[in-house]
């Protein structure tokens, strides 16, 4: 076994050993933790069946297959954090309505007295 080897595998188990403790006390969604979950087993298949990310890469284009695996990581935590950015978008607009709700409540009981 090579470096990159060896380094993918503890990768994907220490992630997933991370991913495990999370689920352990519930810090974790369902779709985080299938997304990680995911993303462990893309690394442990990648690091068992090294010819394929070669053939793959050559095929595509890449000098080397350590890139073609650096591209594809990149990209899917890009694609995290897209996901993440749309959450949080959405609990922004959700934290505006609250505290316009919130005002408008709180403004009508100060000029009823």
């Amino acid at each position: 076994m090579n470096g990159l080897t060896i380094a993918m595998i503890s990768a994907s188990v220490i992630t997933a050993i991370f991913v495990f403790l999370k689920i352990k006390k519930s810090q974790f969604k369902i779709g985080d933790t299938l997304y990680w979950l995911l993303f462990c087993l893309f690394l442990l298949v990648m690091s068992i069946f090294p010819k394929a990310i070669f053939w793959i890469s050559n095929k595509i284009g890449f000098e080397s297959p350590s890139n073609f695996i650096f591209v594809i990581i990149i990209f899917l935590l890009l694609v995290k954090i897209f996901l993440l950015d749309a959450r949080v978008s959405k609990n922004e607009e959700k934290l505006t309505k609250l505290s316009q709700k919130y005002a408008i409540d709180n403004e009508t009981k100060e000029i009823e007295p």
